[in-house]
């Protein structure tokens, strides 16, 4: 139970960020927003888990930061940019097809296929994500792909995080810790060239002058970066991959409760019905069968 009370806890902070990052980067670079968040945020970490992190073996250092952390940093990299040129729910409706890209990124790298109860819930999470995006909806665009191309990271860090835990065994805050460090990284990198062709936004001072990117950079750290991640990590000891991916499934829905609750944006009946639809889709994956046995990956704990 406290793994689905953890992933659950994580969606719901994720819910929230992207209109946090919507509203706080409107004068501020994005790409810079996202760098000094996991700059903070990596210092954070290595202040509470230095002693854990000297224990880690060569192998699991290479695999958490150059795998772990370019799957974060393409989901974080293009997300950002795609939240600009789109709206929150459509992002994170998007970022829903991790519904099908974790089950086939599971096959590809551990020949692992879903059960019979996980590809009801799969089918139910489709059918809800094909009410918001369709022919009925407005066109697709720039921010549209830029989504899609965050939500291959995303689902390539669920398949890495189970990896690490159930067959390197590393601990949550290592995992954690990895993830992040690896994103911060790569956007060193990126954030880098982008002060070579403009320094003046690059300068710490265009920082410090924006208090609302500020107070949202601070809400990414703590909520997005410390606790969702804690939350997301000792969620997947304890539930598959694929489970995982169908929680998250749950985003529009919580989404669009915030946009309305926050921002007034009344949801229309299909994006009620979607919500409604992915919740089945969650409770489907959820409650075990009777006839169903035990799966060996669904406990990680040690």
């Amino acid at each position: 139970m406290f793994g689905y009370l953890a992933v659950l806890g994580a969606v719901l902070i994720w819910g929230l960020s992207y209109i946090v990052m919507k509203s706080t980067t409107a004068e501020y670079p994005q790409l810079l927003f996202q760098f000094w968040r996991y700059v903070a945020v990596s210092l954070v970490y290595l202040a509470i888990f230095h002693r854990s992190l000297r224990a880690m073996p060569g192998r699991i250092w290479r695999m958490g930061l150059v795998g772990l952390g370019l799957a974060n940093f393409v989901l974080g990299f293009f997300s950002i940019y795609a939240v600009q040129l789109t709206t929150p729910t459509r992002v994170v409706v998007i970022n829903s097809f991790i519904i099908g890209v974790v089950p086939l990124l599971r096959w590809v790298y551990d020949r692992c296929k879903p059960t019979r109860q996980e590809k009801v819930a799969i089918v139910i999470a489709i059918a809800a994500i094909a009410l918001l995006i369709g022919p009925q909806e407005q066109g697709l665009n720039l921010g549209d792909g830029l989504a899609f191309i965050g939500m291959i990271g995303y689902a390539y860090s669920i398949v890495l995080t189970h990896r690490l835990l159930a067959e390197e065994r590393a601990t949550v805050s290592q995992v954690s810790f990895l993830g992040i460090a690896g994103c911060t990284l790569f956007f060193a990198a990126a954030a880098a060239v982008y002060a070579i062709f403009n320094k003046e936004a690059a300068a710490l001072s265009a920082l410090t002058s924006q208090p609302e990117t500020l107070a949202g950079i601070a809400y990414m750290v703590v909520f997005v970066s410390l606790a969702a991640n804690l939350l997301q990590v000792h969620g997947q000891r304890r539930l598959p991959p694929i489970t995982v991916s169908i929680l998250f499934c749950l985003e529009p829905a919580v989404t669009a409760a915030l946009d309305y609750a926050l921002l007034g944006n009344k949801p229309s009946f299909r994006v009620l019905l979607c919500g409604l639809l992915l919740i089945v889709a969650t409770l489907t994956a959820a409650i075990p069968l009777k006839s169903s046995r035990p799966r060996k990956e669904a406990t990680l704990d040690r």
